[in-house]
């Protein structure tokens, strides 16, 4: 049953992604801006507490 379940979701959203790819495209572009700028974060830390053991 877990089967038929998943399918048919995966089967909807594969239909909504074709009927909305200015959303897909947006929701996507969002995300790894977000995800850039997370990463951009995390190698400022790490360099900044590199940096402070030096000391």
């Amino acid at each position: 049953m877990n089967d038929v379940v998943n399918e048919a979701r995966r089967e909807y959203y594969r239909q909504w992604r074709a009927k909305n790819k200015d959303k897909t495209r947006e929701y996507a572009a969002r995300y790894w801006a977000k995800r850039a700028e997370r990463m951009a974060q995390e190698q400022t830390a790490g360099k900044e507490a590199k940096d402070n053991g030096k000391s």
